[in-house]
């Protein structure tokens, strides 16, 4: 297999050149002194031509739909973009800054992704004043994967962690938890349909717990910390599960060992975790 590299503007030279040529080629011929078998006809010659094709760059004006054919959602979740963010993403999704391909084309170990991920790193610490001593991970998965990854990496099988639970999603967190360490619920609002958010003083935390759990929005019941609790121990985390309100308000990150979250449901578009 032979792999050739060249520029677009080399690949479109030789796509012209190659479009001015009509090739005849005999297909299935035998050397002159073989003879066919008495069933098989002779092979007539067949006539190749090839043509160029020119590619369409999408442009603002013609991509763009009237004012009047876009549609707002209101649902939970995906909503309505502006105008100007769609077509920007749509010229940069194929052709990334003038590098010639799509984001989704670039390598990434490249020099062009490279230099993505270290702008949307560099633009979070900003967003939401990271202090240098926090690290910024850019995870597959989701924050469900994080119910597992959570106490895989801050705990031993025997570690007992503390979990608030004001809703669905923290009850799934708690129940996945208990597969890698001995979690505790020390609040829930099960009993009352997760209605409520628990006050600080009613938390009977477990001294040595290595951390404490909280969902800080609850979308499926509508439930939200305004203030975070403060775990009792020394050396106990607060770890907390933003992603329905994550970069939707300040945060003082310097309260939280460990701050995760889905990033389709607030920060981008749906479809990536």
């Amino acid at each position: 297999m032979t792999t050739v590299a060249m520029s677009a503007d080399t690949a479109f030279r030789h796509l012209k050149a190659a479009a001015s040529i009509s090739t005849t080629a005999q297909v299935g011929a035998f050397p002159s002194n073989l003879s066919l078998p008495s069933n098989c006809a002779a092979r007539k010659a067949v006539s190749i031509t090839c043509s160029s094709t020119t590619l369409q760059t999408p442009s603002a004006a013609t991509a763009a739909s009237s004012s009047s054919d876009r549609v707002f959602n209101f649902a939970a979740g995906p909503a309505t973009l502006p105008e100007n963010v769609l077509l920007k993403a749509q010229a940069e999704l194929y052709n990334w800054n003038g590098c010639g391909m799509s984001v989704m084309e670039m390598s990434h170990r490249g020099k062009e992704f490279l230099s993505i991920i270290q702008k949307a790193e560099s633009d979070l610490r900003t967003l939401l004043n990271v202090p240098s001593n926090y690290s910024v991970l850019f995870l597959q998965g989701g924050a469900t994967t994080q119910f597992a990854a959570v106490p895989l990496n801050l705990c031993n099988p025997d570690d007992v962690v503390d979990y608030v639970v004001t809703g669905s999603w923290g009850d799934k967190a708690f129940k996945e938890a208990a597969k890698y360490c001995k979690p505790k619920t020390i609040w829930s609002g099960k009993s009352e349909k997760y209605t409520k958010i628990p006050t600080f003083d009613a938390l009977e935390q477990t001294p040595g717990a290595k951390y404490l759990h909280i969902c800080a929005n609850e979308t499926i019941h509508g439930v939200e910390f305004k203030d975070y609790p403060k775990p009792a121990g020394e050396t106990t985390l607060l770890v907390a599960d933003m992603s329905s309100n994550f970069c939707s308000k300040p945060v003082d990150v310097t309260k939280f060992g460990v701050i995760y979250a889905g990033a389709q449901k607030k920060v981008v578009h749906l479809g990536l975790p």
